[in-house]
């Protein structure tokens, strides 16, 4: 096969990624050549390199495999690559920001400093070191909607072991608040939680209230539970407005059918660890 017929795929946009990006990548029938840039790995990293590498290997399965040299300088190269994709993952930020993004990179990356594999998740801590720097709750707020967003699409959450019939939080399961609207992000006052929705295989946002975010607290205790066991735990809570028990069965049921709370028998978990 012609090397230009091979789709080329870098090591930095692969290596470590989750469910969404992966089923992206393997529904192309192209067949694939990853190409690894070594001189953008730390020392530090070296060894994780290898193993996400490793693994990575068994599912992709590309045609070939090739180590390309970079044509500038590490610094410089990395510089491009991540001001791509700042703008694919932050347009209302860019927009909000109105400039300045190669300075502000810049200073990003003096502060945060490269550890890949990813180039997607070298972003994580973005929203608090523009907080900090223009002390602008807005642009926070519209920064970390989007860095949910974009990392719901590559992260691997895996799911938690769990018996037959108990019911889990959804492993994805990313929250943020603001008594704000904003209304270039569609953000609204309150509890907001973004989310993987394994079964529709999408990316999913959902507006909690009270008794949501008591069900989704309960959840994340150390307690195993069913759905009777959780009915009967909810209705304990001293809450400012308890519901009777067959409302907080419609909001259990709804939960799941958005995929927010999963139970472990569904057969689509039971694949998804496979």
């Amino acid at each position: 096969m012609k090397k230009h017929e091979l789709r080329q795929l870098k090591d930095y946009d692969v290596l470590g990624i989750g469910a969404v990006r992966r089923e992206e990548l393997l529904a192309g029938l192209t067949p694939v050549e990853l190409l690894i840039h070594k001189e953008l790995v730390p020392t530090a990293q070296a060894s994780l390199h290898e193993e996400l590498l490793t693994e990575t290997l068994r599912w992709l399965k590309p045609t070939s495999v090739r180590t390309v040299k970079l044509p500038v300088a590490p610094t410089e190269f990395l510089h491009e690559v991540l001001l791509e994709e700042f703008k694919k993952a932050f347009p209302q930020t860019e927009a909000y920001l109105k400039g300045g993004l190669r300075e502000l990179l810049k200073d990003y990356m003096k502060e945060v400093p490269w550890q890949g594999p990813l180039r997607s998740a070298h972003f994580r801590y973005l929203p608090v070191f523009l907080k900090r720097k223009f002390q602008d709750s807005r642009l926070y707020l519209i920064a970390q909607k989007e860095w949910l967003w974009s990392y719901l699409s590559f992260a691997d959450f895996g799911f938690p072991p769990a018996e037959q019939g108990r019911l889990l939080v959804n492993p994805s399961l990313q929250s943020l608040y603001t008594a704000d609207e904003v209304a270039e992000i569609e953000l609204s006052p309150g509890l907001s939680v973004f989310y993987y929705d394994y079964s529709r295989k999408k990316r999913g946002e959902y507006k909690m209230d009270l008794w949501d975010a008591a069900i989704a607290d309960v959840l994340q205790e150390d307690r195993k539970y069913t759905l009777d066991q959780l009915l009967d735990q909810v209705l304990m809570m001293e809450l400012d407005s308890q519901l009777p028990r067959e409302e907080w069965a419609k909001k259990m049921s709804y939960l799941q059918a958005q995929g927010i709370i999963l139970e472990s028998r569904s057969e689509w978990i039971l694949n998804a660890n496979k």
